[in-house]
């Protein structure tokens, strides 16, 4: 699957019906997501010195924190969104902290203003009542996108990270990767710090976007890096708007976020990065999707999606990707070479394409990725890694159609990997696979969107167990969600009886388990049905439930 820059799409858009004739909101429409094209294309300038500095740093200027409503419920399913019963929210993440069950914070995407800073929502009860509002940020016009969040017990904070940046007629300008601190367990947030500042826009010589950061904090207290937080991201280089490169880059903090090392890449060279777009030789640098966690004894391991394994690619297509892992065992200062996990089969002939060009599942249009996670057993130190692609659909054809699964593979060690073991039965698409494991139990859970027997409609699951002792699922969600009738961003008529379908509900959704085996559930809902400028349709909300 050809990566993408995959930050939010266009911010700035809010609500556009279906009807040619009726545009909710005033904003317009930011600029198409960016990323590389279709076909290879080369550069004669390999490299290019970056002309403004990019190390960790003050926000010169910052949006303070708002607290905006408050939500209670006992029931399946909760909806956090309180602030804004109409605009859509996606793309959520839940953090349990380590050191107390009941405490958790959640985060998404929010559109309810043109410039939307992330969300938060808090609980201190287990997900029983909740304070939400927007998370600290860069000033306007500054918004945040991809967000993820992690407690850090040393030093008694919660960390947010996300991407900033400034949505213009030229592209997304001055894309961060900046951290949000909270001293009072995510009640307010304090200003936030720049850990790697982004370049330019799409007219620039030179553009530097960082996409997808993720953070996780060593919360183990015999690891020798107790209390060191980490955060990867993909460094997108653009050269003229032509897309470069796009390794993955890391950076941490000894002390709860408030200082950062400098960044550096991470994400190695080996044999099966064969396809170059301007790198060296076996340069493992186009890549999306990291995703950091750290075992019980301090051993740090990224996984991310890789697309230059040549060998994968079928007759006639390009880039498959394969997942690729690197690991730590200092702290992050050295990184092993990657080791290729699996091929995937989401290559430019595997999956069909919405009206946006992007890849999509069949009776669908939205805009879909094969990503999942990499999560560690907090005993044994035994890693597991999720994803979904089409290898069970019509793939490698003209016209592909998806029989998308979620799959598993585990590793005792992060040089050698078992699977993949499809971990839920049925012929219905399943995608955005997340993953965490049980401590008390040890075994894995999966939570993921599951196609519903209508079309363009989907529910929640979460499936539970180990390669040896099989997996049960479970239906979390009470209601199906129905991508089919969306006032956010639907596809219009180019895409005939799906013309009100969604084209964007997020890029994953999230799961966490507290030291006390329960599992913290969060998703992009679209059960609700709501009325925008006298047209009806559904929009999206971040629903919780624990189990």
């Amino acid at each position: 699957m050809k990566l993408l820059v995959l930050v939010t799409v266009s911010a700035t858009a809010l609500v556009t019906m279906a009807s040619p004739s009726i545009t909710v909101a005033a904003p317009a429409p930011g600029p198409a997501p960016v990323g590389p094209s279709a076909g290879p294309h080369r550069h004669s300038s390999v490299r290019t010195p970056l002309a403004a500095p990019h190390g960790p740093r003050a926000a010169t200027g910052f949006r303070p924190f708002t607290t905006e409503c408050s939500v209670s419920g006992g029931g399946p399913n909760l909806n956090l969104d309180c602030d804004d019963r109409v605009m859509a929210n996606n793309e959520p993440h839940i953090a349990v902290d380590p050191a107390d069950p009941k405490h958790l914070v959640a985060s998404s995407n929010d559109f309810e203003s043109p410039l939307p800073p992330d969300q938060f929502y808090t609980s201190f009860d287990g997900g029983r009542n909740w304070k939400t509002g927007n998370v600290s940020g860069e000033d306007v016009p500054y918004f945040g996108s991809d967000p993820s969040t992690s407690f850090d017990v040393r030093h008694k904070r919660v960390l947010h990270a996300s991407m900033n940046f400034r949505n213009t007629a030229n592209g997304r300008d001055d894309a961060d990767v900046v951290v949000s601190p909270s001293s009072d367990g995510g009640r307010t947030w304090q200003a936030p710090v720049i850990v790697y500042g982004g370049q330019g826009n799409a007219d620039s010589p030179t553009q530097v976007i960082n996409d997808k950061p993720w953070i996780v904090t060593d919360n183990n207290p015999s690891s020798r890096w107790y209390g060191r937080t980490y955060v990867t991201w993909s460094r997108f280089l653009f050269l003229n708007d032509d897309y470069a490169e796009s390794p993955i880059w890391m950076a941490f903090s000894d002390d709860g976020g408030r200082d950062w090392s400098s960044a550096k890449e991470i994400s190695g060279s080996d044999r099966t990065c064969s396809f170059q777009e301007t790198g060296a030789a076996t340069e493992c640098d186009q890549d999306q999707g990291s995703v950091p966690v750290v075992g019980p004894d301090g051993t740090l391991s990224v996984a991310f999606q890789n697309e230059q394994h040549e060998a994968a690619w079928e007759q006639g297509e390009q880039f498959d990707t394969q997942y690729l892992v690197v690991r730590s065992r200092d702290g992050g200062r050295t990184f092993s070479t990657p080791t290729s996990v699996i091929d995937l089969e989401d290559g430019d002939r595997d999956y069909p394409t919405n009206v946006n060009g992007d890849a999509t599942l069949t009776d669908f249009q939205a805009r879909l990725n094969s990503l999942g996670n990499i999560g560690v057993n907090p005993k044994t130190g035994e890693l597991g890694l999720v994803f979904s692609d089409n290898r069970a659909g019509q793939h490698d054809v003209a016209n592909p159609v998806t029989n998308t699964n979620v799959y598993l593979m585990t590793s005792t060690n992060g040089r050698d990997w078992r699977g993949p073991h499809r971990v839920a039965s049925g012929p219905e698409d399943q995608w955005f696979p997340w993953l965490d494991v049980n401590p008390r139990t040890g075994k894995f859970g999966v939570l993921f969107h599951q196609e519903d027997s209508r079309r363009a409609r989907y529910l929640t699951r979460l499936a539970t167990g180990t390669p040896a002792s099989g997996f049960s699922t479970t239906t979390v969600s009470t209601e199906a969600s129905n991508s089919f009738d969306s006032v956010f961003r639907p596809a219009g008529a180019a895409a005939g009886e799906c013309a009100k379908c969604t084209t964007f509900f997020g890029d994953y959704i999230s799961l966490d388990y507290g030291s006390d085996g329960t599992a913290h559930m969060v998703w992009t809902d679209m059960r609700r049905e709501v009325t925008v400028g006298g047209v009806s349709g559904h929009t999206e909300n971040i629903f919780y439930a624990r189990r």
